[in-house]
């Protein structure tokens, strides 16, 4: 018998989309579910945060309600998606107290409210403790952004700096007091503007959020859209926290940076000759490479040449 512990998310999720029947529309694969409504998609998304997994200690129940809508609304983001709601199903402690679950309600709201919608509804259970999110968004036809659809000579851009969440674990588990980089790991803002005006321009040929790790985002959009990449190492911009937190825990900053993940800054790319285009979407953002022909992934660093390994976060891994 196979355990799950063996294969790890990625494995898992692949043998379960093999055994569907193919959906119409935008189905499992991507950062969400598109659903057809003629002139436009409703776009749906689902994630799961555990409160033993995913609330870093010190984490106020207000920060976990705001994470666990946040990290929909990015996926709703990704896709250039306007939001238009978000649902959230609890698993409870019967011992849970009720101003404790005020408190994670009120961050899912103020999470909604900050990307322009409302929660609107859901369910509530006893249970382990778990916050199970769906955020709903729509796109005009033609502007939808997904993980496929890179093309070679294309420059590869981020919207913000990365390594910030990892720097934030690492201090937390080292007893350092770095606020910005725990608020980076905790207080996750979900690049909704940035992703719609992206989409608006119609210039931008794929786009996924880095929740899992630059490197992991990077092999998923090369292997979608059949290329590979060569990434600048000078180019990536790197949280301010991240080379002092290096130093303190020994944890590399290329570590941080390419592998954690947690981040959820927007991973896209466009034509070389759209950049005009897209600077003028007044959406910030750095040139970190280019899609190039072949399957490698390249990282370019001091002017070495090395290859980007397929690793980050990744649930069930033994």
């Amino acid at each position: 018998m196979v355990r799950l512990g063996q294969l790890g998310e990625r494995e898992i999720v692949a043998k379960i989309l093999s055994s569907l029947r193919p959906p119409p529309g935008l189905g499992p694969g991507d950062d969400a579910a598109a659903i057809d409504l003629c002139d436009r998609w409703l776009v749906v998304s689902s994630d799961l945060l555990g409160f033993t997994t995913h609330r870093p200690p010190g984490t106020s129940w207000e920060r976990m309600g705001w994470m666990a809508a946040a990290v929909n609304f990015s996926d709703i983001a990704s896709m250039g998606a306007e939001p238009i709601g978000f649902i959230a199903s609890l698993a409870l402690s019967s011992e849970m107290e009720l101003s404790d679950l005020m408190e994670m309600v009120s961050g899912m709201d103020q999470c909604a409210e900050f990307c322009g919608t409302h929660l609107i509804g859901g369910d509530t259970k006893q249970g382990p403790g778990f916050i199970s999110g769906t955020a709903l968004g729509l796109v005009p036809k033609g502007e939808m952004l997904t993980r496929s659809g890179a093309k070679v000579g294309d420059l590869v851009a981020v919207t913000g700096s990365l390594g910030g969440a990892a720097a934030g674990w690492y201090s937390i588990e080292a007893g350092l007091e770095m606020p910005d980089a725990r608020d980076r790991l905790t207080l996750v803002i979900p690049r909704v503007k940035e992703g719609r005006a992206l989409a608006a321009t119609g210039a931008v040929s794929c786009c996924m959020d880095i929740s899992d790790g630059l490197a992991v985002s990077i092999h998923e959009i090369c292997r979608l859209s059949g290329v590979g990449t060569e990434i600048v190492w000078e180019s990536i911009p790197v949280f301010e926290d991240v080379p002092e937190v290096a130093e303190k825990t020994g944890v590399p900053v290329r570590e941080m940076v390419l592998h954690y993940g947690g981040d959820y800054e927007l991973l896209f790319t466009f034509p070389h000759d759209k950049l005009d285009v897209v600077r003028d979407s007044s959406v910030d953002f750095y040139i970190i490479g280019r899609v190039v022909a072949g399957g490698d992934k390249i990282l370019i660093a001091e002017s070495q040449i090395e290859k980007i390994e397929d690793r980050g976060y990744e649930h069930f891994r033994d």
